[in-house]
């Protein structure tokens, strides 16, 4: 969340925070944005134009999950086991919190 800094110290390099942030891989896009894949990180660039809300996230094999939402200054974790067809629970909800607050920051 701070370019890989924290309590002042670099712990992890800002260049590598700002090319995980990038996608190395179209995976997807839809009438919102466009997701897609780069250092095991996933990633969704908004195409909204009013206030855009651009979000990467990290997922494990059973419904693990690392958020982040620089915009917003959220990074939160998720674990379940459940499952729909196509993706875990926890990657739902998080993409219908991310539609809830959208409606209010415009």
């Amino acid at each position: 969340m701070q370019d890989g800094k924290f309590a002042n110290n670099q712990v992890v390099s800002s260049d590598w925070i700002r090319q995980s942030q990038t996608s190395n891989i179209s995976i997807d896009s839809s009438e919102n944005g466009e997701y897609g894949y780069g250092y095991q990180i996933w990633t969704f660039k908004s195409n909204t134009l009013h206030k855009p809300i651009d979000y990467f996230y990290a997922n494990g094999i059973f419904g693990q999950y690392i958020f982040i939402v620089p915009k917003l200054n959220i990074v939160a974790v998720a674990k379940s086991q459940l499952q729909s067809e196509k993706q875990s629970l926890p990657g739902l909800f998080f993409q219908d919190f991310l539609r809830s607050i959208e409606k209010l920051v415009r």
